[in-house]
């Protein structure tokens, strides 16, 4: 059980994580052994992302400190932990955060905060599954230069049907 100076002590350090980063990813981690919070501990530090267990009951507290719009998870019943970074992009967190849970079956993407909005699970899914941004422009410069292409093989044909 924790004292009134330790549970104020950590709505203080919530309530910093939430003011100071943008990018924050609440999960489910309760089926995770603690060999597995580890290795995924491991995997988030290298792109600069932490994982912080949360007390629940002190998160409101926290939240109303912060100033920031609430995210309600009080009435979520097993173990909540964010993730945060201020330096990773919110594509990469969410990239890391789903291969996880779909490797594992285990970890549960809550929501969170997301490029400046709240977002709910399947909005974070959603965005964890958008490929690279090299894929994207690729694929944008592969539309943009399918009329011109296909107008060069038309001509190619009438020329070669011509001689």
């Amino acid at each position: 059980m924790l004292t009134k100076a330790q549970k104020i002590k950590l709505v203080e350090e919530l309530a910093d994580i939430l003011k100071n980063n943008p990018s924050l990813l609440f999960v489910d981690f309760s089926g995770l052994n603690m060999g597995e919070i580890i290795g995924l501990k491991k995997d988030l530090k290298k792109e600069g992302i932490k994982f912080k267990a949360l007390k629940k009951s002190l998160l409101g507290f926290a939240f109303e400190k912060s100033g920031r719009e609430e995210f309600n998870l009080a009435d979520h019943k097993s173990s909540v932990a964010v993730v945060y970074g201020s330096t990773a992009s919110d594509a990469v967190m969410a990239k890391i955060m789903h291969k996880f849970s779909t490797q594992t079956k285990k970890l549960a993407i809550l929501g969170g905060f997301l490029m400046g909005e709240k977002m709910l699970k399947d909005a974070v899914v959603a965005l964890a599954q958008l490929p690279a941004r090299e894929v994207l422009l690729a694929q944008v410069l592969q539309l943009m230069m399918s009329p011109v292409t296909g107008f060069t093989r038309v001509i190619d044909a009438m020329s070669k049907k011509s001689n």
